[in-house]
């Protein structure tokens, strides 16, 4: 490709900028705040438009950014209750800017954050209200118009159920439920679910959530109603490791809802994508991690396997990734509060207007299953019945929409990206050389102006 309206030379500084030759068409991303498409974005947003249909990106493209279980908090490094797992309060949020500045560079429509935004322990500290406010802060940054968050543990307990309509968070559809559908644009649909609505946290001892989980602990598991048992899995067989305080269950009003709403998506002709915090399926997890009626919820997609097409879930920081018998993948997201300083861990999901689905990773976003998050990430998953996808050898792993977006900060568009990337052979350095070779020997020389090189 030739890309003539662009030279890149050094200031007298000794920085490098672009030269942009008069009358060349402004890039991607080149509007300021100033300007008028970023006014009337911004007044959108404040409008309550953010939750409007978002039309399909280029080629009947919808982009979704992805990212689970942030868990931020200001405070030292720590580890989880078993001392296992090291995690990083203060990189979390350094990740979700990352995030953040990926969606924007190569632009996303919607961005679905799958519960868990800040740690427990800020409720501890009396910080709940700041360390959401951060989070919620750094979110809004993103350009898309849309974000829907998930109800997960942390959230709860930091914020009763009673009062996350007023915490910042968007974890409801307009008429107040936590479980819906929402258009994504062309033909896919998501489902969102609350894998909370029965549960030991968030709520008073007389709501009729928490009497009903206390039903279901006193049948599966009666030592966590004890406050002196400290040991909730003493002596409990392995397939009952689920009912634990920090998972929770679907009512039944929410299984029945959840069948409706799936056949009305396939008379409509759609794809479906469902999102929970906690997974539904145990060879994505483990079993210590699973929504407590999974069984119930999976029959119920089983019965729909020709509509939907993958499940996403967070909750388990390390990861996983399985398809089931019904040919439906289960993407569990690995958490950036475990994420080494310095990487990434979120994703870029591409729904094709074919029916196919692409989970593009940042850094070690998904983790194949039962290796503590040690093994073998994705680089990209293909979600499509009959794909087959393997993980990469090594650990760092830099996926295809890592080196799009390291292209596009150099200052080019999506498209002139890819079409040097393909050129080089995937390779970054290759891509922008070729870029800069071919703005320099093809360009004009009529009067210019010039912009600084970011």
């Amino acid at each position: 490709p030739v890309f003539p309206h662009r030279r890149r030379r050094r200031r007298s500084d000794g920085a490098m900028c672009w030269r942009v030759l008069a009358g060349s068409p402004r890039r991607k991303g080149d509007a300021g705040e100033g300007s008028g498409a970023a006014k009337q974005a911004g007044a959108a947003k404040q409008a309550g438009a953010a939750q409007a249909p978002a039309a399909s990106g280029a080629a009947g493209v919808v982009r979704v950014g992805l990212i689970a279980d942030i868990q931020y908090a200001d405070c030292e490094d720590g580890t989880d209750f078993e001392g296992t797992e090291q995690r990083h309060f203060r990189n979390s949020i350094e990740i979700a800017r990352s995030a953040v500045r990926c969606w924007n560079a190569d632009p996303v429509e919607v961005v679905i954050q799958l519960g868990d935004i800040i740690d427990g322990c800020n409720a501890r500290l009396n910080a709940s209200g700041d360390a959401m406010a951060k989070v919620l802060n750094t979110l809004d940054q993103c350009t898309a118009s849309r974000r829907f968050d998930l109800i997960g543990n942390h959230e709860l307990y930091n914020v009763r159920r009673e009062n996350l309509a007023s915490s910042g968070l968007r974890c409801f559809d307009d008429s107040g439920k936590t479980y819906y559908s929402a258009h994504l644009g062309g033909m896919w649909e998501a489902i969102f679910l609350d894998a909370y609505e029965h549960a030991l946290i968030g709520m008073g001892d007389g709501e009729e959530g928490y009497m009903k989980a206390r039903d279901i602990m006193q049948q599966n598991n009666p030592r966590v109603l004890d406050p002196s048992n400290k040991n909730w899995f003493d002596g409990l067989p392995e397939d009952l490791h689920r009912f634990v305080p920090y998972n929770g269950g679907a009512s039944p009003e929410q299984v029945s809802w959840l069948e409706g709403a799936l056949a009305a998506a396939a008379v409509a002709g759609r794809k479906v994508l469902v999102f929970s915090h906690v997974p539904l399926y145990e060879p994505a997890t483990k079993k210590k991690t699973l929504i407590w009626n999974f069984q119930e919820i999976m029959r119920v997609l089983h019965s729909h396997k020709d509509t939907v097409v993958a499940v996403f879930a967070g909750h388990d920081h390390n990861g996983g990734y399985a398809v089931d018998d019904a040919g439906l993948h289960h993407v569990t997201m690995n958490s950036p509060l475990t994420a080494p300083v310095g990487s990434a861990c979120f994703a870029v999901l591409e729904c094709h207007d074919s029916g196919m689905a692409r989970f593009i990773a940042h850094g070690r976003a998904c983790v194949e299953s039962g290796t503590n998050a040690n093994g073998r990430a994705y680089a990209e998953i293909v979600l499509a019945k009959g794909a087959q996808n393997l993980p990469v050898e090594g650990t760092a792993i830099i996926g295809e929409a890592e080196k799009l977006s390291s292209v596009v900060a150099m200052g080019f568009t999506p498209e002139q990206a890819r079409g040097a990337l393909d050129m080089a052979n995937g390779s970054v350095d290759g891509a922008i050389q070729l870029l800069v070779e071919d703005a320099v020997q093809e360009a004009p020389a009529p009067s210019e102006r010039r912009v600084h090189w970011r």
